[in-house]
């Protein structure tokens, strides 16, 4: 087994906790068809924002993109952190 080039789920960690958050409230129900609120949107809302989530940590891992986290942080100046 060859060694890792990128640790994906440490580079990536709060897109991949965005995208965990999401499923789990689908795996809870918490969907407006069932709730009846709409702060928790409709099913295909959901299925669509997880496509784009998805999507979107592709693309950052195919060109090496900055996670979220490393935009926060160079926002902030310190890189050290």
């Amino acid at each position: 087994m060859s060694e890792k080039t990128i640790d994906v789920r440490n580079k990536y960690i709060q897109e991949i906790m965005d995208i965990t958050a999401k499923l789990n409230q689908l795996e809870k129900g918490r969907i407006y068809e069932l709730t009846n609120a709409q702060i928790d949107g409709y099913l295909a809302t959901n299925v669509n924002q997880l496509r784009k989530m998805i999507a979107g940590l592709i693309v950052k891992i195919e060109y090496g993109k900055d996670s979220i986290e490393d935009e926060i942080l160079e926002i902030m100046g310190d890189r050290e952190c």
